[in-house]
């Protein structure tokens, strides 16, 4: 009896053993290459509700792709002891950090630019980068926003008028492109220089960049000289974004940008010294940089305004080792420019429109 006794309890041990081996082997296997960390979104759009709605429902979606989420509440502690407020943007340092202690090899970082919570059109806008925690470098990077309007049928059906409900399609809209956990992130399809969408023009476009290009890109932050506070960190994302999607440069983080500046104890919104540019050339080895100065920034959700989007700026790149301007141009867009039959084709919300503006103005670098 003792004996089968202890061939019981045996079994049950090696049970568990297993059981705790599996475990082991599972969470191994979740803290790989299908791990990723989701910061908390900087929130920019001066609704104090929208991380409540939209963070689950990134989680929710990065999930729905195969993705192992660690979250706010298990990061909480490396945030504090980094003493990381600014959760918009990482440094190579903090992502080297993120590897050593927790193994994750992908972190999502990204911005709330709009979050309009009316029930007749509601409004979302949101910018999102994955990085790499071995390089530092972006492995995707996209912007999206919606409007309830943005689903209104010819009958004048299907408009939403929910913003948590507009919130599922802005996100799953936004993270589209995002590969499945295990699959490679494929790199940006690389877009030809020199022309120009819709007939814009630069103002002026240097020679050197078909002869001696640059390869790593900084974009510092943009200078707001608009009404809208925030407009300026807003736009230097979705221009991340847009420099990232073409393709033809590499693009440094903005986290690793922002630490740059700060240990060269530099802020240069819409312009910058010889001292400064030597400095970043030094430190995160940039071929050139990207600055410029928002002028124009207008939802087109204040009372009074007009109901169409508008963003206007002016954009500069800069060589790194002599301060020469290579490319500069000024651009102005609203929503309705995009307009053709009745109310078809008008981009009714401001970060489809900042990010289309984008695109037109980099497609002439």
């Amino acid at each position: 009896m003792r004996t089968a006794m202890q061939g019981v309890i045996r079994y049950h041990r090696s049970i568990s053993v297993l059981l705790l081996f599996l475990s082991l082997a599972a969470f191994s296997h979740a803290q790989g290459a299908t791990t990723i960390a989701l910061l908390p979104f900087e929130n920019v759009s001066g609704n104090l509700q929208s991380l409540r709605i939209i963070m689950p429902l990134i989680a929710q979606h990065l999930q729905a792709k195969g993705y192992h989420v660690m979250q706010q509440d298990v990061l909480e502690p490396f945030l504090f002891r980094y003493r990381i407020r600014n959760t918009g943007m990482l440094s190579r340092r903090h992502l080297h950090a993120l590897r050593q202690e927790w193994g994750v090899e992908q972190v999502m970082v990204g911005t709330v630019d709009l979050f309009f919570a009316s029930s007749e059109n509601p409004q979302w806008g949101l910018s999102a980068r994955v990085l790499s925690t071995a390089s530092g470098n972006i492995l995707w990077a996209a912007s999206s926003g919606l409007s309830g309007d943005d689903f209104t049928t010819i009958l004048g059906l299907g408009t939403i008028h929910s913003g948590e409900r507009l919130g599922q399609e802005v996100v799953k809209a936004l993270l589209h492109s995002l590969p499945r956990a295990g699959e490679p992130f494929p790199s940006p399809r690389r877009r030809p220089s020199g022309g120009g969408l819709f007939g814009f023009k630069a103002g002026y476009r240097s020679p050197l960049l078909d002869t001696h290009p640059p390869r790593r890109v900084a974009l510092l932050p943009l200078e707001n000289a608009s009404q809208r506070k925030g407009a300026g960190r807003i736009l230097t994302d979705i221009f991340t974004t847009a420099l990232f999607q073409q393709g033809r440069y590499q693009v440094i983080e903005p986290g690793e940008v922002q630490e740059a500046l700060l240990s060269l104890k530099a802020m240069p919104y819409g312009g910058i010294d010889f001292k400064t540019l030597a400095g970043l050339q030094r430190r995160i080895g940039v071929d050139a940089v990207l600055l410029g100065t928002v002028y124009t920034y207008n939802e087109g959700l204040q009372k009074g305004a007009t109901s169409s989007p508008e963003v206007a700026l002016d954009m500069r790149m800069l060589q790194a080792k002599d301060g020469r301007i290579l490319w500069f141009a000024t651009h102005t867009r609203k929503g309705e420019d995009f307009q053709r039959i009745l109310d078809w084709g008008k981009i009714r919300s401001i970060v489809p429109l900042a990010l289309k503006m984008a695109q037109e103005m980099l497609e002439t670098l």
